[in-house]
């Protein structure tokens, strides 16, 4: 009775032994393989969150900006509405009429800088209406009537081209066609833009001829100097008055 318990004794711990020395190396696999993803984890789930952090804050930036875009419509929305704001735009279209005539505009520039709502009347804007205030400018008729006056003296300093002789007979042909007695010659390509600024002051587009007097011959550029810079002055009065009406209109209906 005690040698078959002795053996079956040691057929348990010897399978016991097999199992044993069988399962330990699969265990220390696992954990050994488990290390490096455990190990892992965290950098990546380190790195998701730099990621969101950065994606929030670009959030909160854009959603500062739109604060700010907001109140500042809000602002103008308030000074629009408000008794001042519509005096503001009226002395606006007053000074409008003004600067159309050819009388100083001072008192009038005046009365809506008074009345001008934070922000509506940028210093720009105000040095350029105020510089010439005091004394106004011509009209655009009378900027017309100066420069169609200018025409002859600007035709007779046109560049010629060909050497004197040619010169001396197209100037020949022009006095004789000026009788009707011969064709006029072909106006030069100088002499066509000359008369080009004429058409454009005709139909009341003042840039486009300012535009291409300034582009005329630089032999030319000393007869027009004086009217260039009346010209250029009043576009950019209107401008200025147009910038400041449309600053104010932009501002958004009542909601």
């Amino acid at each position: 009775m005690v040698l078959p318990g002795i053996g079956f004794a040691c057929g348990v711990a010897a399978t016991a032994i097999v199992l044993g020395s069988g399962v330990a190396p699969v265990g220390h696999a696992e954990a050994q393989a488990a290390a490096p993803a455990a190990a892992a984890v965290p950098e990546a789930l380190i790195a998701r969150i730099g990621q969101l952090e950065s994606a929030l804050g670009r959030m909160e930036a854009a959603a500062a900006e739109r604060s700010d875009t907001l109140a500042r419509r809000i602002d103008r929305a308030e000074a629009f509405r408000s008794p001042q704001g519509e005096r503001f735009i009226a002395a606006a279209l007053v000074l409008q009429a003004s600067v159309a005539t050819a009388r100083p505009w001072l008192r009038e520039y005046q009365a809506m800088a008074r009345l001008a709502p934070p922000g509506m009347l940028p210093a720009p804007l105000s040095e350029v209406l105020l510089s010439h205030a005091a004394r106004g400018l011509p009209t655009e008729a009378e900027l017309r009537e100066r420069y169609i006056a200018l025409v002859p003296q600007l035709v007779a300093r046109v560049p010629r081209q060909g050497d004197m002789v040619q010169q001396a007979v197209t100037t020949m042909r022009g006095a004789v066609a000026s009788i009707g007695l011969v064709a006029a010659p072909a106006p030069s390509d100088q002499e066509q833009a000359i008369e080009g600024v004429v058409q454009h002051l005709r139909r009341g587009n003042l840039a486009a001829a300012v535009g291409d007097a300034a582009a005329l011959d630089p032999s030319l550029q000393p007869l027009l100097a004086g009217w260039l810079a009346q010209a250029g002055a009043r576009l950019a009065v209107e401008q200025a008055v147009q910038e400041t009406l449309l600053r104010m209109l932009a501002a958004p209906p009542r909601g």
